[in-house]
């Protein structure tokens, strides 16, 4: 099963992109692809996961409405042989979305020569503008999209954050995926026009072509090199792009050539641009997900303070994208999207109804699981005492709630004199994770440091000195 989950999920591009089009979460510039990504990741986290982020009764209405389930019990019945007895009997193959396409390395290759071009470009002109690219957000409305390349220069038509690019670049490249036209050549075009982008080119990597695409009166034209191969940026007067050497390869076949502008001697005259701010207040965002069983629009700043790094890795047999809290934020957006009535269709209903009855017995034991996470915090507060000289330490987080512990639950200590070399020191974590593998001790947090907002909340929200 592991096996199987890696030679899938390995499929993926590094860094596939994470944006949020018309309040929906796009996985690698498809739909199809959001919905593989959330098989993969219940696969590989077990469908407790999402079960934590809506209630049950949803879960069980979902059931209901794609598959006809039988009603549940009350939460306090302990009985759901009916429903077990029907899961087990019930005819249904999940399924399977698969990934349209895949990575490209010649793609790869083109992309990186253009972000670096511009990069160069950026370097030897300092005042002209800069460039991102990647996994990097450009914030078009409440669309988040990711372009492969963008060239901005802060003067009016945007502003950078630390997070993002607010309003259109005056440059974006994006590159055609195999298998995911429709999305580059329609879908992203039309919000790029929409917001009046002055600077779209389109390349295609297999045909070694790129389409010149110039805003005019509010829609698109298409421009060409001249009979020289020269391209004049409309957005930038005074730089001009020579297209035809992106393709030139050097003697040993590396496509690696930088040296792809010219810039008017007068171009080089506006201030440098520059980070400001976060753009959003990270202290007052919501950690709670709208799921319901049809999709619910994810609003930009949501989607901002939960999508993770684009960043695609396996660890212990698990996908991994931003760690254990990017999983968490992907998973939610992604029900946002998809709604739990098609969310439940990717797994047979039996997979859905012993996960449902097994969370409902984690709940109605909630006290004794409770009971054993304080008899860790006061395990944890010794070692730390005895061994790393602290003297004041309390419990904060899910601990402290009144609401039943779940799948996403985790251990925070706080700790106010706790030395600085210990708090470094790779000993102390080792220490604290040897205590116990479930629950973790990975949040070990200090009252009088810069906190995470999400940590601060913790912390403000109360804490029990142990």
């Amino acid at each position: 099963m592991a096996a199987e989950l890696f030679d899938e999920y390995r499929q993926w591009e590094p860094r596939a992109k994470l944006e949020l089009i018309d309040g929906k979460l796009v996985v690698s510039k498809s739909l199809t692809h959001s919905r593989l990504l959330l098989q993969q990741l219940l696969r590989g986290w077990g469908l407790e996961a999402a079960i934590a982020l809506a209630p049950e009764t949803l879960w069980w209405q979902a059931l209901s409405a794609a598959f006809a389930a039988p009603p549940i019990a009350p939460l306090d019945a302990s009985d759901c042989s009916q429903q077990r007895t029907w899961a087990n009997t019930f005819v249904f193959t999940p399924e399977a979305p698969t990934l349209q396409s895949h990575w490209h390395w010649k793609r790869s290759e083109v992309r990186e020569e253009l972000h670096m071009a511009f990069f160069q470009l950026s370097h030897q002109h300092q005042r002209l503008g800069n460039v991102i690219g990647g996994s990097f957000v450009n914030r078009l409305g409440n669309d988040a999209l990711m372009p492969d390349v963008m060239f901005y220069r802060s003067t009016g038509r945007n502003q950078l954050y630390n997070y993002y690019l607010d309003g259109v670049a005056e440059v974006v490249v994006e590159c055609i995926t195999p298998g995911c036209e429709a999305h580059d050549l329609q879908v992203k075009r039309s919000r790029y026009q929409a917001a009046g982008v002055p600077e779209l080119w389109t390349v295609d990597s297999e045909r070694e072509s790129i389409e010149f695409q110039c805003w005019v009166n509010g829609t698109y034209e298409t421009r060409f090199a001249d009979a020289h191969g020269r391209y004049a940026v409309s957005s930038i007067p005074g730089l001009t792009f020579l297209p035809d050497r992106l393709w030139v390869k050097q003697d040993n076949g590396y496509r690696g050539n930088w040296d792809l502008f010219e810039v008017s001697p007068a171009l080089d005259s506006r201030p440098r641009p520059h980070a400001a701010a976060d753009g959003i207040d990270w202290h007052h965002l919501p950690t709670q997900f709208s799921i319901g069983l049809e999709p619910a629009a994810i609003a930009f700043a949501d989607y901002l303070y939960w999508v993770p790094e684009s960043k695609f890795e396996m660890v212990d047999g698990k996908p991994w994208i931003g760690g254990k809290a990017g999983i968490r934020g992907l998973m939610g957006m992604l029900l946002m999207t998809l709604g739990l009535v098609d969310a439940v269709r990717l797994f047979h209903p039996q997979q859905w109804v012993e996960a449902l009855i097994h969370t409902r017995a984690l709940i109605q034991h909630d006290a004794q699981r409770k009971a054993e996470w304080w008899a860790l915090a006061h395990r944890a507060a010794a070692l730390l005492r005895t061994e790393y000289g602290a003297t004041r330490l309390a419990v904060a987080g899910d601990l402290l709630k009144t609401t039943p512990l779940n799948f996403w639950s985790e251990f925070y200590l706080v700790s106010w004199d706790l030395p600085v070399e210990a708090q470094t020191a790779y000993r102390l974590y080792d220490s604290l994770q040897a205590l116990s593998s479930d629950p973790e001790i990975c949040h070990l947090v200090s009252d009088d440091d810069c906190l995470y907002p999400l940590e601060q909340r913790l912390v403000e929200a109360g804490v029990v000195e142990i």
